[in-house]
């Protein structure tokens, strides 16, 4: 019992929490990520075989490489039956169980996009009630019970897929309101646990959890349909986000003063850390929605959201279409831009931050510098659609645009609870809410480009899109970006303290950084 108690010592409560969220994150990019890789494997005529002319002329070589590969995995007659009468378009490993399960939909490029850009629909709208329900009850609840709700929705997905399209878009807006509460709320949580020089560290634990949520979304996701069907993958993601739900209402808690089991040294260092807000002050509504420098936020949010997007939704299809591969591959591939942003994101906030604490920098320029990253994502987007077929191009120059994007998270992010202070659960409410827009019109706008012209030159569009549209954000950042508190947001009692608090504060600080 006394090494137990000891070693949960040795871990800040801090930290448990940032990793607790980090699973939160897992959950939400798995459900969100994983339908861009199942709606190709639910589509009708989306093969790696069978294509368009712009497939069979432009990028044959991968297709060339997929013919061998389903060879060495399935056997003579199935390749017989495949190339005879293929209606499903994808090759199914001959050991496994899932053709009796595989029904395939007639879905053309802007259904497709329709249907994957249906959770966006709803995550807009439960963005700004996220942050508003967090603050008034909590973030363990408000996070606890999104993901049961989208977890029980999963599970009810492929019959809603049976039923019709519209079942099957109408869940999928139901699971995406659900889950429009995590950013919001794990924000404003975090608001009451980090101090200000380890936010981005903490942010950056968190945000890994994005990035291996993709790579379990596209990866894993691509293996268990493989396996088993994408109807059984499903059930097993659903029933996994209940295992884990179970475990964040046993584990999470809302603040530093409701925790059983943190120290009371790190309870005072991060309470005397925290910048002061009143508490149960009422939210500033129009204070909020009023201010130019949210707004400058949210632009760059909606920037950096685009690509983001671009890669989420659009990526796997891109993969499929263009550079022809089979669906397991298509789903190791696609998650390795994501692995690169994982590393990017640990690393920079290994730099960044001791870079504000220590260096004479000014907070608001280094924040600029790290924002100018994406000039060279858009510069990337670019370079992909000219390397046209070389897939090895392609894939690396995707791994460089993610991993300029993962100095955003502790470059920028931060801005929100460093501008709004405890009202940063509502103003990343309202930022999110703007920037999930791109999660419904990215899927729209390439599936409006390459309807019936699945070509290289269709997709360049695309990415000049998405580029012309990260450099603005550069712009407004470089011309508008502030970070130091707005005065609304501020505890108007703060400049009474008396001088013996401050110096209590200063000492509570001292004998925890000694301690640690």
């Amino acid at each position: 019992m006394a090494c137990s108690q000891n070693i949960a010592c040795c871990i800040p409560a801090r930290y448990s929490l940032a990793v607790l969220l980090m699973g939160v994150m897992i959950h939400f990019y798995t459900l969100r990520s994983n339908f861009s890789i199942i709606v190709v494997a639910m589509a009708e005529h989306s093969s790696n075989i069978e294509g368009n002319s712009s497939r069979e002329n432009e990028c044959s070589v991968n297709t060339t490489q997929d013919i061998k590969y389903s060879t060495h995995e399935n056997n003579t007659a199935e390749l017989l039956n495949l190339n005879l009468d293929n209606e499903t378009g994808f090759v199914w490993h001959a050991n496994s169980t899932e053709n009796k399960s595989q029904d395939k939909f007639s879905w053309d490029p802007v259904t497709q996009g329709r249907i994957i850009g249906a959770y966006s629909y709803g995550a807009v709208f439960s963005q700004v009630p996220g942050g508003f329900l967090e603050a008034r009850f909590g973030g363990k609840k408000v996070l606890g019970l999104s993901m049961m709700l989208a977890s029980v929705l999963t599970l009810l997905t492929p019959a809603a897929a049976f039923a019709g399209e519209w079942w099957l878009f109408a869940v999928r807006v139901v699971v995406g309101f659900a889950q429009g509460v995590v950013y919001p709320s794990t924000f404003g949580i975090l608001s009451r646990w980090a101090p200000p020089s380890e936010r981005g560290r903490l942010l950056a634990i968190v945000f890994v959890g994005e990035t291996l949520g993709v790579f379990v979304g596209f990866s894993l996701t691509a293996k268990l349909i493989t396996k088993f069907g994408w109807a059984v993958t499903l059930y097993i993601t659903g029933v996994a986000g209940l295992a884990f739900c179970c475990m964040w209402f046993v584990l999470a808690f809302d603040s530093p003063a409701v925790h059983p089991r943190i120290s009371e040294t790190e309870k005072k260092y991060i309470e005397c850390n925290l910048e002061r807000t009143i508490k149960d002050r009422k939210i500033p509504w129009w204070k909020l929605f009023s201010s130019p420098h949210l707004w400058v936020l949210i632009y760059i949010h909606c920037a950096d959201g685009w690509d983001f997007f671009m890669m989420l939704t659009c990526l796997p299809l891109y993969m499929d279409t263009i550079l022809n591969f089979n669906i397991d591959t298509n789903g190791a591939l696609s998650a390795m831009p994501y692995l690169a942003l994982m590393a990017s994101r640990i690393l920079s906030s290994l730099i960044i931050d001791p870079v504000i604490k220590r260096s004479g920098f000014k907070k608001v320029n280094i924040r600029k510098s790290c924002i100018l990253a994406l000039v060279g994502v858009a510069a990337c987007l670019v370079a992909v659609g000219h390397v046209r077929c070389d897939s090895t191009a392609a894939i690396a120059i995707l791994c460089l645009a993610t991993i300029m994007q993962g100095v955003l998270t502790p470059g920028f992010y931060p801005s929100f609870a460093e501008l709004t202070l405890g009202f940063s659960g509502v103003a990343f409410g309202i930022s999110n809410a703007v920037a999930n827009c791109a999660g419904f019109i990215v899927p729209l706008m390439v599936g409006i480009f390459t309807d019936e012209n699945q070509t290289v030159e269709a997709w360049q569009k695309v990415f000049y899109i998405s580029a012309a549209i990260s450099v603005s954000g550069s712009v407004m950042a470089l011309a508008f970006l502030r970070t130091d508190p707005v005065s609304w947001a501020q505890d108007p009692d703060e400049d009474d303290l008396s001088k013996s608090a401050v110096e209590m504060d200063k000492m509570v600080v001292d004998n925890y950084v000694t301690s640690v």
